[in-house]
């Protein structure tokens, strides 16, 4: 990814804005969820895409270095919403037509977990691993 040069090493957390003018952009959406909730790897299978070209907008996410793989997914993840605020969603694809890129450095990383009796009971102990890869 181009903006693999724009940053000065791999190993760090990087929140990412790319603010301006989308050549095209797809983008997935998950439906809202009720319990039981079910895998990911199985709700995307009915997720609706999303296309558009030429479409203002923001594209915010993350970059995660690779060692953080099992507490968060390593590399870039993104979200868009058009400037009209009409069509968003996880970032599937996109090329940039004219567009500014920020990106902020942090060498900081903070996880909260639930404080609920709910997670407390959770079984965390399922590995999630071929899930993650077929999204």
């Amino acid at each position: 990814m181009v903006m693999d040069n724009a940053v000065p090493t791999k190993n760090i957390f990087y929140a990412i804005q790319i603010k301006g003018r989308f050549r095209d952009i797809k983008l997935r959406s998950v439906p809202k969820q009720h319990k039981p909730y079910a895998p990911l790897s199985a709700i995307i299978k009915k997720q609706p895409l999303f296309y558009s070209k030429n479409i203002e907008g923001t594209i915010v996410g993350f970059r995660c270095p690779p060692f953080v793989e099992g507490l968060n997914v390593p590399g870039y993840h993104f979200h868009f919403i058009s400037k009209d605020t009409k069509m968003g969603g996880h970032v599937l694809d996109f090329t940039i037509e004219e567009t500014m890129l920020q990106i902020d450095y942090t060498p900081k990383f903070f996880m909260l977990l639930p404080d609920s009796e709910e997670f407390y009971k959770a079984d965390q102990t399922i590995n999630r691993e071929e899930e993650l890869q077929k999204i």
